[in-house]
């Protein structure tokens, strides 16, 4: 039976555990590891024993701007305790990979999410499709336990918030009163969005020339209102850095024509990784990705397939319509 909590019933949960392990998901964006990553200083300025992780383990370059990514363990290398564990960004339990043992062998497990997609798992929840990114909700939560933010852990959860945000574009006016309390508690902003907003190695720049060149717009597609499509072969997965791979969908989702964008990333032969994203939410495409096992937000969703490119891209035009 999973209870649902609030900022303040999360707190008292984390309060009441001196060994907590904090999880996101595996493929991690900068909410998923900067709202880890800021629990997880938080907890330990409180002398908590803390296990950071996600599955496998292996931070991605571009994100070990954020402070506390140093901290993270392989999912293997964390010890079975009778503690917490916590899941951040986690839209369903099996988006935080193979952590069966280590739910199994804890006290309580707290999920904390804000997709609207998520079933519910966990002993304790707090699910708030509303708030701008998980990030923003982990704020709350240490303000409820009136645990200290300092510059590492703001600058931990603005990389989330400035991220989900798509640069304050989408989140409402909540997200930019959140901006401020972090600036002002003393997150970095200015080499934090460099890295993790525009950096590429000039290498990239070929190899994206390449692949947009590929670009397909359907003008009538999704009941007229346009979709431009791109996939990205294993043999380009293989060697680019995955955060340059998905920064190509920032491309496709300014394309006029188009109100949804669909980038195909095939991460193994055979295996999809989808990123699907919807212009203003027009077309609810968390809809889309739930009915193919995977979740998100009406205006950005993603989930896996597996099949061949031709087999894969039908499925997904009879589910857009």
């Amino acid at each position: 039976m999973t209870a649902l909590v609030d900022a303040g019933g999360a707190a008292e949960v984390l309060a009441r555990h001196r060994e907590v392990t904090v999880l996101c998901h595996i493929r991690p964006d900068a909410d998923a590891l900067g709202s880890s990553a800021g629990l997880a200083r938080a907890l330990r300025s409180r002398g908590v024993t803390v296990h950071h992780s996600f599955d496998p383990g292996i931070v991605p370059d571009a994100l070990r701007v954020i402070p506390g990514t140093e901290h993270v363990i392989p999912l293997g290398e964390v010890p079975l305790h009778r503690g917490l564990v916590v899941t951040l960004d986690c839209a369903s339990a099996d988006r935080a990979g193979d952590w069966t043992p280590l739910a199994d062998a804890a006290t309580e497990v707290l999920v904390v999410d804000h997709h609207g997609s998520n079933p519910g798992f966990g002993s304790h929840l707090l699910l708030d499709p509303g708030a701008a990114s998980t990030a923003s909700l982990v704020l709350d939560i240490l303000d409820a336990g009136r645990y200290e933010i300092d510059a590492d852990v703001a600058t931990s959860l603005y990389a989330g918030l400035v991220t989900d945000t798509g640069s304050f574009r989408w989140g409402g006016p909540g997200s930019h009163d959140t901006a401020r309390r972090l600036l002002a508690a003393g997150a970095e902003s200015i080499d934090l969005g460099f890295a993790l907003l525009d950096a590429h190695p000039f290498s990239w720049l070929p190899v994206l020339g390449g692949l947009l060149a590929s670009v397909r717009l359907e003008a009538s597609a999704v009941g007229g209102r346009g979709a431009v499509w791109l996939h990205v072969p294993h043999a380009v997965i293989a060697t680019a850095e995955e955060a340059d791979v998905e920064s190509i969908v920032s491309h496709l989702q300014g394309v006029r024509e188009a109100h949804v964008a669909v980038l195909l990333k095939e991460f193994r032969p055979g295996e999809w990784a989808v990123s699907l994203r919807s212009r203003g939410g027009a077309v609810d495409v968390s809809a889309v990705a739930a009915a193919l096992g995977g979740g998100g937000h009406p205006a950005a969703a993603g989930c896996t397939m597996r099949g061949g490119l031709g087999d894969v891209s039908a499925r997904l035009r009879d589910l857009l319509g």
